[in-house]
């Protein structure tokens, strides 16, 4: 009887070190990557320009810009938080949609001259596509995390 205790001991101090020792990948006291960020709403856009902004209140806001020459930003990745609000501010110099690939859908209908601000929550994980459908460009990629 005692050898079946010392081994249940043995297999929860195991169970009790693994999930508290974290990945054994890094070592200790070593940083991210340069660029990387674990916050949510930091974009590793090495443009300050089209950097999104974040705030605990607000969320993410990013700004879109469509022209006759295309869109800015263009294929930026931006780490948002599940259930963190991200609005898109788009302005147009032509008729366009922005579709948001998310469940659900959204859309963001603009026309030339206008700005039109929208705010929406993603509550999966995962990666979600926002394109614009007049130039068939990847405007950006939020990753949901």
């Amino acid at each position: 009887m005692k050898r079946l205790s010392a081994a249940a001991a043995a297999l929860a101090l195991t169970l009790t070190l693994t999930a508290c020792g974290g990945s054994d990948d890094a070592e200790p006291g070593a940083s991210p990557e340069p660029g990387a960020s674990s916050e949510p709403g930091a974009s590793s856009s090495a443009d300050p320009s089209s950097t999104p902004s974040a705030t605990a209140d607000a969320g993410v806001r990013v700004e879109i810009t469509i022209s006759e020459d295309g869109v800015d930003p263009r294929g930026d990745r931006v780490d948002v938080g599940v259930g963190e609000p991200v609005t898109l501010v788009v302005t147009s110099a032509i008729s366009d949609e922005v579709h948001v690939h998310s469940d659900p859908e959204v859309s963001i209908e603009v026309q030339p001259g206008e700005t039109v601000e929208r705010t929406f929550t993603v509550d999966r994980p995962g990666q979600v596509a926002v394109e614009s459908h007049e130039t068939g460009a990847t405007i950006l990629q939020l990753v949901v995390q």
